[in-house]
């Protein structure tokens, strides 16, 4: 009894690290965070992933961003953002592993305008 015990506590403390899947580790911008007109996006996962989707959703905007699904999986990502209008935007990712699974997330940011911001975006927006 007692080595069967023994056997199936290591199976769960040998299993616990194949169970468990990448997750972002960090954004630029940072979840909750206010920026002034951001240029890029950077997405830093805790294991190499595939990218497969990246979508912005603001007030008025609903803004897929360019991702190159056949790169090679990676721990972090830069993507160039569009100029984007003051606001509060949710970010909507989905990466893959490389066994299969899918993970999703979501977080957001607050841009706001800079100095330059009605010469860059004619009628403030």
């Amino acid at each position: 009894m007692l080595r069967f015990f023994a056997a199936a506590v290591a199976a769960l403390l040998f299993a616990a690290p194949v169970l468990a899947h990448s997750a972002l580790e960090s954004s630029v911008p940072a979840n909750g965070a206010t920026v002034t007109d951001p240029k890029t996006m950077t997405l830093t996962f805790s294991d190499a992933v595939r990218l497969v989707t990246v979508k912005l959703t603001g007030k008025d905007a609903d803004i897929a961003l360019a991702v190159d699904k056949s790169a090679a999986a990676a721990k972090t990502f830069s993507l160039s953002l569009p100029a984007l209008a003051p606001g509060t935007y949710e970010v909507k990712w989905t990466a893959g592993a490389d066994d299969g699974h899918v993970m999703t997330g979501a977080f957001s940011f607050t841009s706001v305008a800079g100095p330059d911001h009605k010469r860059d975006h004619p009628g403030g927006h």
